[in-house]
């Protein structure tokens, strides 16, 4: 009988202990924490007034404020955990963030350990060269090529080497400054990260007279915010957010701001009104 009754009270009190979870977290320390990346502007990046910002950052900001008011909390506040590509997604899982606010390609595999919003943006890897000397990556004489470690883009790279039967070094850098630097220098001879990312960062680092950005996309990159697996109702309160986002056209005023003299293609317009959800 008392083996019976353990049972009968374990299945009463299992229904609050699988409802816990970290949007009860948020709820009890009225506070929401952001993984937020330092370097990779124009979605995630740190100003040199030590502010954060860029697009997924913004959106993210605008999801925490909609969040806190659903919750009903008095003096909810939104906190930042700076992490750099390797670190992102084990962040989420140790719970040092809650949601992480950078460019994140959802990927079957990534799925395995997290969660992800609707889709945000779609970009795709690209290649930086230096002005004046390869057409393309693999012209005759190029020799190594940089990464940044941690990416979606690494893989992206090998394969493509592996594909062309070709042998050039791949070099991993820790920020996309630092590898855009190198191209520059004549370190390496290409440049590889997403298009977008490349565009905005030689525009602001002044590189646009030494390095051009290819036009040719060589893989396709959905972003979207992560989360640790299994925080099913944090993506739905992210989600509600986001469509409510894209259904007002508020994103793309969010785009102009972020992104400036990017040209968003027809399709990259599309997007949000294919992926946005009805209420």
């Amino acid at each position: 009988m008392r083996f019976l009754s353990l049972v009968v009270g374990a299945a009463v009190l299992w229904p609050a202990f699988a409802q816990a979870d970290v949007l009860d977290k948020i709820h009890s320390r009225g506070t929401l924490t952001l993984g937020v990346r330092s370097d990779a502007p124009p979605f995630s990046y740190t100003r040199p007034d030590g502010t954060h910002s860029g697009l997924a950052v913004d959106l993210c900001r605008e999801v925490a404020r909609r969040i806190g008011l659903d919750l009903g909390i008095p003096g909810f506040r939104v906190a930042y955990n700076s992490v750099n590509a390797a670190e992102r997604f084990p962040a989420l899982i140790e719970g040092r963030s809650d949601l992480h606010c950078g460019p994140a390609s959802t990927t079957l595999s990534r799925r395995e350990s997290l969660d992800f919003s609707l889709l945000y943006f779609v970009d795709g890897a690209s290649s930086a060269m230096r002005i004046g000397t390869f057409e393309t990556i693999f012209d005759e004489g190029t020799g190594a090529f940089g990464v940044l470690t941690g990416t979606t883009t690494a893989r992206v790279v090998r394969d493509l080497i592996q594909g062309n039967r070709r042998s050039n070094e791949v070099i991993f850098y820790d920020s996309h400054p630092q590898g855009l630097a190198a191209l520059a220098d004549g370190e390496i001879d290409a440049y590889f990260g997403d298009q977008a990312i490349l565009f905005f960062l030689i525009e602001e680092l002044s590189l646009y007279d030494k390095l051009i950005v290819m036009e040719e996309v060589l893989s396709f990159e959905p972003y979207a915010l992560a989360m640790k697996r299994g925080e099913t109702r944090l993506r739905l309160a992210v989600d509600r957010a986001l469509s409510a986002l894209y259904e007002d056209g508020t994103i793309y005023k969010m785009i102009n701001e972020s992104l400036g003299n990017y040209p968003l293609s027809p399709e990259a317009r599309a997007l949000y009104q294919i992926v946005g959800l009805p209420r």
